[in-house]
């Protein structure tokens, strides 16, 4: 890493349902913050996870990286990237990742992991668990 660049501070990961920017104001809305992934069977397909990360400490472009591991296996659901621009060092620069269809192969603790320049800036862990789906009232209730 050159002197002019230094790995940026994490101030936030969180995962949610969606994320709503409003195009005026630019502000985000987090709708749906979960800890937890509940799947009937697995390999399981969820249809979207949305992570909001904010930066800030950031100088000039730096490579950013986020991936979804199975913490037991160690087993990629999911790796993105692309390069991100700090206007200045005083700048929060806030990130949505869209990320639809994910397939989880087995429950279990699962990581997602934020680089930028390939130093780790913030982790958040969630669980994948396996759970049967709620049952309707009895037939003679129906």
């Amino acid at each position: 890493m050159s002197p002019t660049h230094s790995t940026p501070s994490g101030l936030a990961i969180v995962v949610c349902d969606q994320i709503i920017e409003d195009k005026l104001t630019h502000k985000k809305s987090l709708i749906g913050i979960f800890n937890n992934i509940h799947a009937g069977s697995f390999p399981c397909r969820h249809p979207q996870v949305s992570v909001f990360v904010s930066l800030t400490e950031g100088r000039g472009q730096c490579n950013a990286r986020l991936r979804i591991i199975n913490e037991e296996t160690s087993e990629t659901v999911t790796d993105v990237n692309g390069p991100i621009q700090f206007p200045d060092i005083h700048a929060v620069v806030e990130l949505v990742f869209n990320l639809v269809g994910l397939v989880f192969p087995s429950p279990g603790l699962y990581s997602i992991e934020f680089y930028c320049d390939d130093a780790l800036v913030l982790e958040r862990r969630f669980h994948v668990s396996h759970s049967q789906p709620p049952k309707g009232p009895p037939p003679e209730e129906m």
